[in-house]
């Protein structure tokens, strides 16, 4: 345990900002396999597009601009968001 509590709250953050990460990518994952062909280079573009994605949603979730990534202000109840 540590002796003080500032920054807690951080993990919520991590964990939550990859849920919400998955679960816009993983989608456009699959919409590209099926529209793209099977090739190099639509494979490059499909992981391009992917990893632009949990990028952006990531950089989202630092902001905490998405539900559950609000960091933990003191005074304020922790399942207000």
């Amino acid at each position: 345990m540590k002796a003080s509590t500032k920054g807690e709250g951080h993990e919520r953050r991590y964990f939550y900002g990859s849920v919400w990460a998955v679960c816009w990518a993983q989608p456009a994952a699959w919409l590209l396999w099926k529209v793209l062909p099977q090739t190099r280079w639509a494979d490059v573009i499909k992981l391009a597009i992917f990893l632009a994605i949990l990028a952006f949603v990531g950089n989202l979730a630092r902001l905490g601009r998405l539900p559950r990534t609000r960091p933990i202000v003191p005074g304020e109840l922790a399942v207000s968001d």
